[in-house]
């Protein structure tokens, strides 16, 4: 079907600079000759996955390998592990004129995706947003670790609902912990901070840079997000005069305190969110409208590149969550944060297509821990 990898040159190229040589290895079986590639990875993507098409049959090299749906693979670009996974799917197309064989791969976060989360105790106390999600990837032998400090925020109670797949409980512990969690190649998943590392060289128009679509737009933004004290009454009666629902809505959002604007949204476009229960001081209501104008405005400035390689200056291969200088022809410098890259190859040669944004489109919504929730429901029930 394949060729196996014979020669080291293949993986380092010729002249010792990393090589884009695509392989996987399966069954013991090093396999490359791939016609065309995709491998999609992200930030907001999980799992990570990539598609390999060929023939089915080369005549010059007189073997066949089995790849079965189903088996643990490693898939590599040149020396470097990109995904390590599961085979999710093979299929064949026969046509008069060829016969492709196409295998499709993810990630080993598959699993926390579509299964459900497992433990021996559904409530946990006393604990840390890493330990949680280390205790719900280990029944699926995926290995969590952490950067800078991510996930190290004390979680005095944290309930599991029984139908949440571990994915979900992963993504509610990080969001109160104010964390993303993404794949990594060797199969395992990372807490992290937004924006870790910053890479060599970037994207630059004249460059590397063969296209870019850049997106400004007003959707989804507010002039001004203001916290609003959840009341039964509120708005249900009509005020006798124009000065009364001033002074009602003054008096249910003046305690907190808590409001922003979006300087870039001139037109009137108000946003009213709830203070959380549990949030005494109302300090995570002053974060959430920090947040809501942040992260709205970030996911509003897209920049989508094609650059003509899968590696930096340095050699080393994009990776995800990382700041991307993007230079134009002005010699405008802009850091971005790679969100998402596709890299695909195939018989017009070798691309990386990026999904870049501001680093504040992928910080986490704030939240109430759950014990402070807790702590408030029973002073309610108190009263």
């Amino acid at each position: 079907m394949m060729s196996a990898l014979s020669t080291v040159s293949e993986f380092v190229g010729y002249d010792q600079t990393p090589s884009n040589a695509v392989s996987i290895t399966v069954n013991g079986y090093q396999i490359s000759g791939w016609n065309r590639v995709s491998i999609r990875m992200g930030v907001d993507i999980m799992p990570w996955t990539a598609m390999l098409e060929t023939t089915l049959y080369q005549p010059d090299q007189q073997v066949s390998v089995d790849i079965p749906a189903g088996a643990a693979c490693v898939l590599s670009i040149g020396g470097d592990t990109v995904l390590t996974g599961y085979v999710q799917s093979v299929s064949e197309e026969l046509t008069p004129q060829e016969h492709v064989y196409r295998v499709a791969i993810a990630s080993k976060s598959v699993d926390l995706v579509e299964c459900s989360a497992e433990f021996s105790t559904y409530q946990m106390n006393n604990t840390t947003a890493l330990g949680i999600a280390q205790q719900v990837c280990k029944p699926f032998g995926v290995a969590v670790s952490a950067v800078g400090g991510a996930g190290d925020i004390q979680i005095q109670q944290f309930s599991v609902i029984l139908t949440e797949t571990a994915y979900e409980v992963i993504e509610r512990v990080c969001r109160l912990a104010g964390c993303i969690f993404y794949d990594q190649p060797d199969g395992s998943i990372v807490l992290s901070p937004v924006g870790t590392t910053v890479v060599s060289g970037g994207v630059r128009q004249g460059v590397n840079m063969e296209r870019m679509v850049s997106l400004s737009s007003l959707e989804g933004r507010f002039s001004d997000v203001q916290a609003i004290i959840q009341n039964p009454a509120i708005l249900f009666t009509p005020p006798a005069d124009g000065d009364k629902l001033s002074q009602q809505m003054h008096a249910q959002t003046a305690p907190a305190e808590a409001s922003a604007s979006d300087p870039g949204v001139t037109r009137h476009r108000p946003l009213l969110i709830p203070v959380e229960l549990g949030d005494a001081d109302y300090s995570i209501a002053r974060k959430r409208v920090q947040w809501e104008v942040a992260r709205r405005y970030g996911r509003s400035q897209a920049t989508e590149v094609t650059v003509s390689s899968w590696r930096d200056t340095s050699g080393a291969l994009w990776r995800p969550n990382a700041l991307i200088p993007l230079t134009r022809a002005s010699s405008t410098r802009t850091d971005l944060l790679l969100g998402e890259i596709e890299l695909v190859q195939g018989e017009d040669g070798t691309h990386a297509n990026m999904v870049l944004m501001p680093s504040s489109a992928f910080v986490p919504e704030p939240l109430v821990l759950p014990a402070e929730q807790n702590e408030a429901t029973a002073a309610v029930s108190r009263d």
